[in-house]
């Protein structure tokens, strides 16, 4: 992606929602607050809020309108209107005291209207989508001169969750990325994972230093598991492919937003793998894993969403390898994806990031230290306003 695009990108991710909260547009009716539907003498349907406290009253058309301000069509996403059967008679209002000011019909939780009463989306949850999306992402190999230049293609057929009282479900289904020249693939074809924030807190500390105060100490303990992870690297010392069968962590949330959408947490557990590879053998394992993983959503709207994982990986071989060492993966990476525009309120993101990984248990992968950098675009469907 050439630099300057890469700068209106960031630009308008970063200015869009206040643009859309900050637009030049008619006061909204609410959401929560009864709306009449009237008609005037030419038999037009008008949607009227009156507040009864302030003496005001908003009034806007019962369809969108044109560009040139004749009505055009029904409205999208209102409440129904289905009896018109009273007039709008605006003298009556004004005798009784109240002033009409033209208004905005109001729109659901996530949604917002233009002065034409058209609806669209402003508030999106990429915790639950469908995804494609492809990214440049030059690779360096520390020792080795110049660097790999390639494009990698990144998709999700389903990322979902489901909140059950103080409990975060979250699933995904076929997630993963395919880098071409050289080609490499990694691929996840079932995630579950489990947060639950407790109320009783674990210990209660009470300090008296000055006035005494109580401090409590939570445990918000939960699951991390995967299946059928598989990893694939062509390289000119042959062919490997790694299947991770199953994993399975237990996780210590550190922190966590009240949603649990947000959270950062340690994660330790056990996994069953084989290595196949086309000149040095298989290899059958159990792997012990620990993490530390960053999810953080950064303003309400859900348009600045930051992801960073540093991971350690131990595979010990039922049979001992070749050189009879100790195998290990180590990997950290980070990625921040911003909103930049939607198409049919289906959001259209950035993404950026930065990674690291060093490795010795792949006979056809050098045991140094490999950087990457990413740049991309990636286009979500579905993708519904966040909870509240």
């Amino acid at each position: 992606m050439p630099l300057s695009s890469l700068r209106v990108a960031l630009v308008l991710g970063i200015l869009l929602p206040s643009a859309i909260t900050h637009a030049d547009a008619p006061p909204s009716m609410r959401h929560d607050k009864a709306v009449n539907c009237l008609r005037d003498t030419e038999g037009q349907g008008w949607r009227v809020q009156c507040d009864a406290s302030t003496k005001i009253c908003l009034y806007a058309p019962d369809e969108e309108l044109s560009s040139s301000g004749t009505r055009a069509r029904p409205l999208e996403r209102a409440r129904r209107c289905s009896v018109f059967n009273e007039s709008f008679d605006q003298d009556k209002l004004r005798a009784d005291g109240y002033q009409l000011l033209p208004g905005r019909v109001d729109a659901p939780y996530g949604w917002t209207r233009d002065d034409r009463g058209r609806v669209f989306q402003t508030n999106f949850d990429l915790g639950r989508r469908m995804y494609f999306g492809t990214s440049y992402n030059p690779n360096k190999l520390l020792g080795e001169p110049g660097e790999l230049r390639r494009t990698s293609f990144n998709f999700g057929l389903l990322v979902a969750d489901a909140q059950q009282g103080r409990n975060l479900h979250r699933l995904r289904l076929v997630e993963g990325e395919v880098r071409v020249e050289p080609f490499s693939a990694e691929l996840v074809l079932f995630h579950y994972d489990l947060s639950r924030r407790f109320v009783e807190p674990l210990l209660r500390i009470t300090t008296f230093a000055g006035e005494p105060q109580r401090h409590d100490l939570h445990l918000d303990l939960g699951l991390w598991t995967e299946a059928g992870h598989l990893e694939s690297h062509h390289t000119p010392l042959g062919d490997s492919s790694l299947w991770r069968f199953g994993t399975a962590q237990m996780t210590v949330d550190l922190w966590h937003s009240e949603q649990l959408d947000s959270f950062l947490r340690l994660r330790t557990g056990v996994g069953f793998e084989r290595l196949y590879t086309e000149k040095y053998g298989d290899r059958t394992a159990l792997t012990g894993s620990s993490a530390l993983q960053l999810e953080w959503v950064l303003d309400e709207q859900g348009f600045h969403n930051l992801r960073a994982e540093l991971t350690w990986e131990v595979p010990r071989y039922f049979a001992a390898t070749a050189e009879n060492r100790l195998a290990r993966r180590n990997q950290a990476k980070f990625e921040y994806e911003t909103i930049v525009l939607a198409i049919n309120d289906q959001p259209l993101t950035l993404t950026a990031g930065l990674g690291g990984e060093r490795r010795n248990d792949l006979p056809v992968v050098k045991d140094r230290w490999a950087f990457v950098a990413d740049a991309g675009l990636r286009v979500s469907l579905w993708a519904p306003p966040k909870r509240h």
